[in-house]
């Protein structure tokens, strides 16, 4: 079926608004934009969606999350956890605490509900970590796209082997889905260097895309250049893994990610919280793309990303909300308001909606469908129904209130309604 759909503006993301604007639907993909006067003769045909006063609006690109713990609060409470850690290391090894004492089954109801809390506010694609590689179903049938990133961790040889013969067999089986399949070796500071080699040679090797946590605190930073601090005196005997303490190396993480081969533009960076001027000048000259998490680097006091200064470098940054065990929704809208004042002055208001749509979508390789209302792209795409009417020049002022987020009416994904019972159209015929 052919639809036209408008509204009072059509906010494209690549163009000035469109005052009056629409778009032209056919089979899940955008095939015209326009003035809804003008599209309106040249297919008679298509069936008319008016959405009156309400704006149409890309989806949103969350480019880092772990939807596997959405129901963290939940289960901290149950667990008794609810004392906020001191630090760093402390939210760390609480995590891993409170996931010791899970069930499947709880990942598996978790991830459902962190697709479902995606799709209704407003994200189209996701670059989601999945540490429990069998509870990967719960994507059958979702209309989210972007990459699912297999976990993979470790030190011990035999372990990696078991890793290896676990990630061969989720890779050869497939997802009805649109999400694609890809790596995650979590970080320099928990897998070793052989390994960390051995996945980046892979992803390489096979087309797949990755990603990768990198300087997200000082610990790490210190741990990395000199295997020691608290990550070396705390976390790793606290694990198992005294005896993996790596070696002095003298690197700083970017440095050493790019020993082990990490420093490709399929390999999706994460936080870039304690990145120098030399690391971020590396990054830009490998073409990167780095995802900002800044709710959860000020919920867990790590820093400020030099989010101006990987821009001005010519990395591609995208944001993320990480996971709701350090951020206090899965919104990449609550995540580019809380932005916009945490890189006040660093980045404006058009800049964090372009991280937010097509920067994402070019850091999860999906720009060819989504980041804008473009022609050939997938007919995705929200519409916001604000209380009070909002002018042109309004549009990013209201983008960043607290109402916009609350005002979503309806999601589409592939020209298809997500939501229920909140479609408040008036169609035409």
């Amino acid at each position: 079926m052919t639809r036209i759909f408008t509204a009072n503006y059509l906010v494209s993301g690549d163009a000035p608004p469109i005052e009056g604007g629409a778009l032209l639907a056919r089979e899940g993909k955008i095939c015209a934009r326009g003035k809804v006067k003008d599209l309106k003769p040249d297919f008679p045909e298509a069936e008319v969606v008016d959405f009156g006063e309400a704006l149409l609006v890309p989806l949103l690109i969350n480019a880092h999350t772990h939807l596997e713990l959405t129901d963290y609060p939940k289960w901290a409470l149950e667990t008794g956890h609810t004392d906020e850690p001191a630090g760093f290391i402390d939210w760390i090894l609480q995590l891993i605490k409170i996931k010791s004492q899970l069930k499947i089954a709880d990942y598996q109801a978790s991830l459902a509900h962190g697709i479902a809390l995606s799709i209704a506010s407003g994200t189209g694609a996701v670059g989601d970590i999945l540490a429990h590689h069998a509870v990967r179903t719960a994507y059958q049938k979702s209309s989210l796209s972007g990459c699912l990133f297999l976990e993979t961790l470790g030190h011990d040889p035999a372990m990696i082997q078991r890793l290896n013969n676990r990630l061969d067999i989720a890779l050869q089986e497939t997802i009805d889905s649109p999400v694609k399949l890809g790596l995650s070796p979590h970080s320099p500071y928990t897998i070793s260097a052989e390994y960390l080699k051995q996945i980046y040679a892979r992803c390489k090797r096979d087309g797949l895309r990755c990603t990768t946590h990198l300087a997200e605190s000082s610990e790490e930073v210190d741990f990395i250049e000199s295997g020691r601090g608290p990550f070396a005196s705390r976390f790793y005997p606290q694990i198992g893994w005294e005896n993996y303490i790596p070696r002095t190396s003298f690197c700083r993480p970017a440095e050493y990610l790019e020993q082990q081969g990490g420093l490709f533009p399929g390999n999706l960076l994460v936080h870039g919280v304690q990145l120098n001027n030399t690391e971020i000048a590396l990054l830009g000259r490998k073409q990167m793309h780095l995802a900002l998490c800044p709710r959860s680097n000020a919920r867990l006091n790590v820093g400020k990303a030099p989010a101006g200064k990987l821009l001005a470098a010519g990395v591609n940054l995208a944001l993320g909300t990480d996971s709701l065990a350090s951020c206090e929704s899965l919104s990449i809208w609550d995540e580019m308001t809380f932005a916009h004042r945490w890189f006040s002055g660093e980045l404006d208001a058009p800049t964090l909606f372009q991280l937010a749509t097509s920067g994402g979508a070019k850091a999860l390789g999906v720009e060819n469908q989504l980041g804008s209302l473009s022609v050939g792209k997938t007919a995705g795409f929200q519409v916001l129904r604000p209380e009070t009417p909002v002018a042109e020049n309004e549009i990013f002022d209201y983008f960043f209130s607290p109402e916009c987020p609350r005002d979503i009416d309806q999601i589409y994904h592939h020209g298809k309604p997500q939501l229920s019972g909140q479609h408040k159209q008036v169609t035409l015929k």
